[in-house]
């Protein structure tokens, strides 16, 4: 779904107390109940941090992205957010057109958010042109949030990121989407990102320690970034919604 276009500035989510998905024109935010750890490969605080905010803001075409992290810090001022406890995102698709699924499981809830524009796909492996990555590049096309409430073992953190980036790939596979410099089907773009932040609320005892394809938490995963990337990549063209005409 994709409440933002439907008119809804705060969804609130139905499987986790306290967590929020809220957008403005140019920003969309998944405000989590506390301070909370959360692994990214964002621009503004990226690694492992703990958060109370994972902040996507969009940026318009022909932006300076020299120096994003000072513009991350600074927006995050005018926002009103603390940006030592904001995570942040950056992409040039349209925060509006976010798509959003949510579901509970074994021993766990899970709420995944996505942003997705394909006009810089990519496949990964092939022969392409390269840039050093200490310089500017364009921001994040394809961004996906997760907050997982549950118990999880470190490494069932990142066994999570990997199957939600195979599930990426396979959505954008089905749809077709086409890396352009090499005619291949595209697996991603050549800025995506990806947030996982864990919320261990004490609803659940069992703890994972896997999150592969075959997983029930893995499964999840899976199943709830391909719904969202494949959502948001078919829209992205599409209008922004009555919050916004």
């Amino acid at each position: 779904m994709q409440p933002c276009r439907e008119g809804i500035r705060s969804y609130t989510s139905e499987v986790m107390l306290g967590v929020k998905v809220c957008w403005g024109s140019e920003t969309m935010t998944v405000e989590l109940p506390e301070r909370t750890p959360v692994w990214s490969s964002a621009v503004w605080n990226g690694g492992s941090k703990l958060a109370s905010r994972i902040m996507n803001r969009m940026v318009r075409t022909g932006f300076d992205c020299s120096d994003p992290v000072a513009y991350m810090q600074e927006t995050c001022l005018q926002q009103g957010y603390a940006p030592e406890s904001t995570v942040g995102l950056m992409t040039a698709a349209k925060v509006t057109h976010a798509s959003v699924m949510e579901e509970e499981g074994d021993g766990f809830s899970l709420l995944c958010v996505t942003t997705a524009g394909t006009g810089n796909a990519a496949r990964a492996g092939l022969p392409r042109q390269v840039y050093s990555a200490y310089e500017p590049l364009k921001p994040g096309t394809i961004n996906t949030i997760i907050v997982l409430d549950g118990r999880l073992a470190e490494a069932a953190v990142w066994n999570a990121v990997i199957t939600a980036t195979e599930a990426k790939s396979a959505a954008l596979d089905d749809l077709g989407v086409i890396d352009k410099e090499t005619g291949g089907v595209a697996t991603g773009t050549t800025t995506d990102a990806v947030a996982i932040a864990i919320v261990d609320s004490g609803r659940y005892e069992v703890v994972h320690r896997y999150a592969g394809a075959a997983t029930t938490l893995g499964a999840a995963v899976g199943r709830l970034v391909y719904g969202t990337v494949a959502e948001a990549v078919r829209t992205q063209r599409e209008d922004d919604g009555p919050l916004f005409e």
